[in-house]
């Protein structure tokens, strides 16, 4: 009568017998597990919470230029930010063209450094119907009121701008010696606070503030048709356009430090690290687990099972270890899950020197967003790592099953 492929009553019952031994073996491949999938989880949280700005402003890349000895302002008022510089018109043209973006828009960003209030503005086209990318998303952030009419002396606030200062639509208000008329409260959403302006005007009547040309910006959106040639289109413009400083999502992560960073940006390599550690760890695990089965081994031998089927009968058990260590892991993501769904980062209201605030006190800073960390597990995270494991336990039971399996009947029994 032919052998089954595998003694299913005395796996259980070995399982069983050696249960403080099955019991550690499992729960070291399930921490090994655990941390891979965490490592994965975190590693797209990280990212998509580093590329919520980009998302909301429906763009990739925010370039600008930074600024000369040349353009330090001999005297205070409405300038242009030292970290934004005027970019021409020829050099606009070759942002968009630029091989791999699909969408470009032009603004441009002053600051008021004179006396009184600090504040931003921004300018953008209100006399056509271009692409909704970055400041021009204020025509679906409309909180109240109406978008301004082009040279019309009319602007937008920003919702915590004008409630700090108690400006509501139908107020007056004197920007650079001139006074313009509120319409409408913009409410930024979905963290794109860090490039919010305190108003929103016609681009025209910005460049006429800040002494600009009348075909220059100081400030390109631009939308990549492939999120994964971003950094390189990123470096190409950076090769070609003077003091350029351009913004991505991977800058963002840079805002988050420490392991978050470390995550984020290189997720896959962490991820490899992570699997090659776990694999060691359960490598190791079944070895010493497998290692005590040495003259068991050697018994069911002298009983007649044949060599052949002893190593089918121990990977079995490492394959069965593997799928409940898997199973047990699913479990220890569940709760992780649960838990870093409460966990909450602050979005900066602003890049780094991109705020008249960071130059001097008593000014309007933005809060900062807080956002959940956006932690999820797709339907492969819940399927793959059982099975995985098994097999990965199954190859190493059948690896260490061939040595425990070698030399004589005597020499195992004896030793």
């Amino acid at each position: 009568m032919a052998h089954p492929l595998l003694h299913w009553r005395y796996l259980t019952r070995e399982a069983g017998h050696r249960w403080t031994r099955t019991l550690l073996t499992v729960a070291g491949i399930a921490m090994a597990v655990t941390l891979v999938l965490l490592l994965d989880v975190l590693g797209r949280a990280f990212s998509d919470v580093s590329t919520l700005p980009f998302k909301s402003l429906s763009a990739d890349l925010l370039v600008q230029r930074s600024a000369t000895k040349d353009a330090v302002p001999n005297q205070m008022g409405v300038i242009l930010p030292y970290s934004a510089q005027p970019i021409s018109a020829v050099e606009m043209a070759r942002l968009a063209g630029e091989d791999g973006v699909e969408a470009a828009s032009g603004f441009v960003l002053l600051w008021n450094l004179g006396q009184g209030r600090f504040y931003s503005i921004s300018g953008l086209d209100l006399a056509t119907d271009g692409p909704l990318l970055g400041p021009a998303k204020v025509r679906d952030w409309m909180f109240k009121g109406r978008m301004p009419r082009p040279a019309s002396h009319e602007i937008l606030i920003e919702r915590h701008y004008g409630a700090f200062y108690q400006i509501k639509p139908g107020a007056t208000v004197a920007l650079s010696g001139q006074d313009f008329t509120v319409t409408g409260v913009v409410d930024i959403q979905g963290g794109g606070q860090f490039v919010a302006s305190n108003f929103y005007m016609d681009i025209n009547e910005a460049r006429a503030l800040g002494n600009l040309p009348d075909d220059a910006v100081n400030q390109a959106f631009l939308k990549v048709s492939n999120i994964d040639q971003t950094e390189a289109i990123k470096a190409r413009i950076a090769g070609w356009l003077p003091k350029a400083s351009i913004v991505s999502s991977g800058s963002m992560l840079q805002l988050f430090g420490g392991i978050s960073q470390v995550i984020g940006r290189f997720h896959v390599i962490a991820l490899l690290g992570g699997g090659l550690a776990a694999a060691a760890l359960i490598a190791t695990l079944l070895f010493g687990a497998m290692g005590e089965r040495r003259k068991e081994a050697a018994i069911l031998r002298t009983l007649g099972w044949s060599r052949k089927q002893t190593r089918r009968q121990l990977i079995g058990e490492a394959a069965l270890q593997g799928l409940i260590g898997g199973l047990v892991a699913l479990g220890v993501l569940a709760v992780a899950l649960a838990l870093l769904g409460q966990v909450h980062l602050q979005l900066p209201s602003n890049l780094a020197g991109e705020n008249p605030v960071d130059f001097a006190a008593g000014g309007f800073q933005p809060p900062p967003e807080s956002v959940a960390l956006p932690v999820r597990a797709t339907l492969w995270d819940w399927l793959v790592p059982p099975l995985v494991t098994a097999l990965f336990c199954a190859l190493a039971g059948w690896l260490i099953s061939a040595r425990l399996t070698l030399g004589s009947l005597w020499t195992a029994v004896k030793g």
